[in-house]
Parts: C-alpha cells; structure tokens; sequence
C-alpha cells in the first residue's frame, strides 16, 4: 500500500509506516495519514483531495481523529495494512465568484465570506434558493458549513451543531441572527455590497479577493471527502 504522510512530525511517521511494511509515496498514494489536529486533516485534504484519509491524533483539539493510544500505532498499522476498514464519504461545498470558474474555492468544513480590513465591517445579502434571508446585514462575514464542519467555526460562532444539509452562520453581525439552516442541494448566494472582502475555505491559504457587488453562490461540490473509519475504534468520525 503507498501512503503519504501531512501533519506533524512527518518524517518520524514515514519512519515509522516504513517499518511496518507501507510504501511512502507523495505523488499517487493509496492512502494518506494525516498526523495531527484538525488543521493537518484539512490541509490533507487540501494536498490529496478525495484520496482516502486516516487521520491520526497528535492533538487536543482534534474532534475526528482516530485516538492512538500513546505513541504505539501497531494497531492501527495493523488494520490499516490489512483493510480493516470502512470509507466514509464525506459532504464537501464550493464558492464560486460571479460563476467564474477560475474563481472557485472548495471546502470541507465550510466557505467563508469575511471583511479584508478588521477595521472595517463589511455589508451583505444572503439568500437561499432566490429566497432573501438577510439584505444589507453589517458585520464581521458570514459561512456556509457543512455538517462535517459543523464542529468547528459554525459552532464557534452559534454554539451549534448540525447532522445534515447546510449551516450558515453570521460573525459578529449588526442583527440578532446567528445562524440559518439550508436543505443539501440549496444554493446560496452571498452579495457583497460593501467590501473589501475575502472568499476562503477552510484554512487554505489561497483567498479570493471580493469587491462590491461581487456575488458568491455556494453549493454542495461534487467533490467528496473519503475518510477511513478503522474498524472497531472505540472513536469514530463524527459526521
């Protein structure tokens, strides 16, 4: 099986895949391990986008990571080498900018539209399927989040999480609104009225530059996430 390897202390997880018999191969892995925390996952996925990943914790913060039980991962080595395993497909989403392609982002856990200066608030219309959900909202940004990325900024902000379609979440805003919710397939549109602004995904670190009257339409991709649930874990992946 060829593995490559994202995250932390990298080379001694090569080190260590290598003496249970895994190819290291950077360029047309089977698999990838991610060695880390959340941010590694997503850079991962980043790297080696719908390449089945196992990811491995080396952090605190880490809510979907596989619990190694100290620093011995002959367990999890073992079940990996010998399919024991389930793959999990996992929703992701797309921003695309005035539907020019060649300025897309995707992302796992959520596209988020915010201000460029923190100085400066941004203004905004958000609205699902031509339906208006907000018009002229002022504030910090707003993200679309994915149930897998439920867990992380959308919970930050509203204290919530979600198991299906998508969350959108308004950061630090003027109104009393947190959070809308979207059905799977909705199509969301974020117009800036006044900027500047920055599409991202998840801690990419390419940002789209946003000016006003930009519009931002985000949807379910047609990209998935695969990840590797490792059969009889007592932590599994939470979708």
């Amino acid at each position: 099986m060829r593995v490559a390897v994202v995250g932390t202390d990298k080379k001694v997880m090569e080190k260590e895949l290598k003496s249970y018999g895994f190819a290291i191969d950077k360029l047309n892995p089977d698999v990838v391990v991610s060695f880390g925390g959340d941010g590694s996952a997503l850079s991962a996925e980043q790297l080696y986008p719908g390449v089945p990943r196992l990811t491995i914790k080396h952090s605190k913060i880490c809510k979907k990571c596989t619990v190694g039980r100290g620093h011995d991962f002959s367990g999890i080595f073992d079940k990996l080498k010998k399919r024991r395993y389930k793959v999990a497909k996992v929703m992701k989403i797309e921003g695309i900018v005035n539907n020019n392609k060649r300025k897309r982002l995707v992302g796992l856990n959520e596209i988020n539209v915010a201000h460029a200066f923190p100085t400066r608030a941004m203004r905004f219309d958000v609205s699902a399927d031509r339906k208006s959900i907000v018009a002229d909202m002022i504030g910090d940004g707003v993200l679309v989040a994915t149930p897998y990325g439920s867990t992380a900024y959308f919970r930050i902000i509203t204290g919530r999480r979600f198991s299906k379609g998508m969350g959108i979440a308004f950061n630090n805003v003027s109104k009393k609104m947190k959070y809308r919710f979207a059905r799977e397939n909705a199509e969301i549109k974020i117009r800036v009225n006044r900027g500047p602004a920055l599409m991202c995904a998840d801690n990419n670190s390419t940002m789209i530059p946003l000016r006003d009257g930009d519009v931002v339409t985000v949807k379910k991709s047609k990209e998935k996430a695969k990840i590797i649930e490792l059969t009889g874990e007592e932590r599994k992946i939470q979708l």
